[in-house]
């Protein structure tokens, strides 16, 4: 051994970069070639007589747990899988490809009883990656939570390593020999997966190594890599499908890489962990050390099995400045987040030569990716009803761009956008960002979206979300903020929309703020269309305020039915109309609309008794009474002679009414 700083350092004799290596699972059975597949089998099917049919061989569930027991793997030979491919009561038949852990570049070993914790980010001979992430800093809002489950998806964990042996290690399971992995218990017969759990959890502040970005978590091994760091995709996805239906609330992926086929089988099994609430972390690989792969052009897995719904959370690996690492992979579809995954001090345990004090300097996208789980999880500690795509979505919006740092390691050229929303960054993500006013909102224990303004939350429903703000941003609500605000009335959607519930025949009309219940008169007479009615759910419907009917446009004719009066809906109320008015204004009887008495209840009314008046500027006189009157705003006022003189009205024009129609006209100031 070679002593340096009062360290104990081991050097190994050979240091490999990053890469994903893969092989094939083949048998050799009496000289004939047989592949191990993975078959999606159709409900119903007799599963003896397809055994038999295509001579499969160990036949058995995938995975019994869950929905997904229509999954099975087999051996059989390669002519055999090309038939089982166009069999009707196959759904897919797949090669079980080997996978192999993402093998990390180890430059140092160390073992030592000194604290290698920092608050500087350039030191990068201890934990520099803690303070670039403004860990520290998060740690003023959470240490993390023992009820947060972290599952390393990997080669095991070895918890008997002096920064993992207080207990954060819990039972796991182990899909290579398909025993439980007991608490506290050493599972790792490579190395690599105990490497991923000291970077989310190494025990702080015992004097000892290093601190994990979370103080307090509990980790779950998920053993699906050998000692060699390999392991099939059937078993890789078992697992994925195991630690979901186990509480894990973060899937750790340091695994994957070119060679590994886009899987039915491990895309349903990302997909089951998604619908039972894990937030699934990929590594995006190391697959060309000297500048990494494009992953838009060349896709790996499991990063880029996101179901076109971002169901992987994607991860690159940078540098201490900030840098895309040569080795890591990148891409504008597969890439979301970027974390530090160079010279990352972290524990460690070498099979060959045990020890329970073995820390290394290693890099890699494996190394990236328990950053990415290890602020996800001090997220998730802090707040506890946050879902995983909320928790996904928190942590892209408040990363730090990159991009500037990153103008020609993307083969040569910017890598604008190839490195998701920037580099991770702990404290950003952890403290709650102030609400402004005009803000859309998450609540993260109910999911409801508010608008708030002016200290006051409003209910903001989905359609009202569609409609209004298509594509805005949405703050996801920290540490419970919205509870200080008062509940106001919801966002209604936009005034002119007509609405109905799922279940209720009512056509409701939005009217700033409001909604107005439509008669079919006003339906008919405002031309609205069916067409164009919208539903909303019941409980977003109730939550608007309900008005007074909507009424008729100005100028619709009404008469209800069994009574001769034609009422003339004018400013929004409905008047009876005389025969001289009715014919003066030229209305026509072929535009009368008869509804019932209960439907003409809805229509609004005057507060006064007087009728539609006749034109403005009508010289009217009642046939008893000599005063003529000139219409003028709907009001008759009476002309002193003088007045009628000076306007040069002439008596030819003035209309003789029966007093009763000159009685129903409104009263205004005479002109003297």
């Amino acid at each position: 051994m070679l002593k340096l700083k009062n360290n104990f350092i081991k050097i190994l004799a050979c240091v490999c970069l990053a890469a994903f290596l893969f092989s094939p699972a083949i048998s050799k059975a009496s000289g004939e070639s047989r592949v191990q597949i993975i078959l999606g089998i159709k409900p119903g099917v007799d599963l003896s007589a397809l055994a038999h049919q295509y001579n499969l061989q160990n036949f058995q569930k995938l995975y019994t747990g869950n929905q997904l027991a229509n999954v099975y793997t087999a051996d059989t030979t390669s002519d055999e899988q090309v038939l089982l491919g166009s069999d009707f009561r196959i759904n897919f038949a797949e090669n079980d490809s080997a996978v192999s852990v993402a093998q990390l570049s180890v430059s140092q070993v160390v073992t030592t009883n000194d604290p290698f914790f920092t608050t500087d980010p350039s030191q990068q001979d201890k934990q520099w990656y803690l303070p670039k992430i403004r860990a520290p800093e998060a740690w003023n809002y959470t240490h993390g939570s023992a009820s947060v489950v972290v599952a390393i998806v990997d080669t095991g964990i070895h918890s008997s390593h002096l920064d993992l042996n207080d207990g954060r290690v819990v039972a796991g399971f182990d899909m290579t020999t398909g025993e439980i992995i007991p608490a506290n218990s050493d599972s790792d017969d490579n190395g690599h997966g105990t490497a991923v759990a000291g970077v989310i959890g190494a025990i702080p502040n015992n004097q000892k190594g290093i601190s994990g970005i979370n103080w307090v978590v509990s980790m779950m091994p998920v053993k699906v890599l050998n000692s060699e760091g390999k392991g099939d995709i059937s078993v890789i996805a078992e697992g994925i499908m195991w630690a979901a239906d186990h509480g894990a609330d973060v899937i750790n992926l340091s695994l994957g890489g070119s060679g590994f086929p886009n899987s039915s089988d491990l895309a349903n099994a990302v997909s089951y962990a998604y619908s039972k609430g894990s937030l699934v972390i990929a590594a995006a690989g190391n697959d060309k050390a000297d500048q990494g792969l494009n992953l838009d052009q060349n896709p790996v897995y499991p990063v880029c099995e996101d179901n076109g719904q971002n169901m992987v959370l994607g991860v690159a690996a940078s540098d201490i400045s900030d840098r895309k690492s040569d080795f890591s992979n990148f891409g504008i579809n597969c890439v979301d987040i970027t974390a530090p995954g160079q010279e990352i001090l972290t524990t460690a345990f070498f099979p060959s030569d045990p020890s329970d004090n073995v820390l290394i300097y290693a890099s890699g996208t494996s190394l990236a990716t328990p950053v990415v789980a290890g602020v996800a999880a001090l997220i998730k500690s802090e707040n506890p009803s946050m879902t995983n795509a909320q928790i996904r979505d928190l942590i892209l919006n408040t990363a730090d761009n990159i991009d500037a740092l990153n103008q020609d390691n993307c083969l040569g050229s910017s890598c604008n956008g190839f490195l998701g929303k920037g580099r991770i960054d702990a404290l950003s993500a952890l403290q709650p960002q102030p609400i402004l006013n005009n803000t859309l909102v998450r609540e993260t224990a109910t999911n409801n979206i508010y608008l708030v303004s002016g200290g006051i939350k409003h209910y903001v429903s989905q359609f009202v979300l569609n409609q209004k703000y298509p594509g805005a941003q949405i703050l996801i609500e920290q540490s419970g903020q919205l509870d200080n605000y008062t509940l106001g009335d919801p966002v209604a959607p936009n005034t002119g929309t007509l609405i109905k519930s799922e279940t209720d025949p009512t056509v409701y009309y939005i009217d700033n703020g409001v909604r107005r219940p439509l008669t079919y008169l006003v339906f008919v007479s405002r031309n609205f269309s069916f067409a164009n009615v919208k539903i909303m759910s019941e409980s977003d419907l109730a939550s608007i305020p309900l008005a007074d009917w909507y009424w008729p446009p100005d100028g619709t004719l009404v008469l209800i039915k069994g009574n001769p009066t034609v009422y003339v809906m004018s400013n929004q109320v409905a008047r009876p109309v005389t025969y001289y008015v009715f014919t003066q204004r030229k209305l026509s009887f072929a535009k009368v609309i008869s509804v019932t008495t209960d439907e003409f209840s809805h229509v609004p009314r005057p507060q006064d008794s007087f009728w539609l008046s006749p034109l403005d500027g009508t010289l009217v006189k009642s046939v008893s009474d000599p005063t003529v009157y000139v219409i003028e705003n709907s009001t008759k006022r009476a002309l002193s002679a003088a007045a009628f003189a000076e306007r040069k009205y002439s008596f030819s024009s003035i209309v003789s009414l029966p007093q009763a129609e000159m009685d129903v006209i409104m009263p205004g100031t005479p002109i003297l």
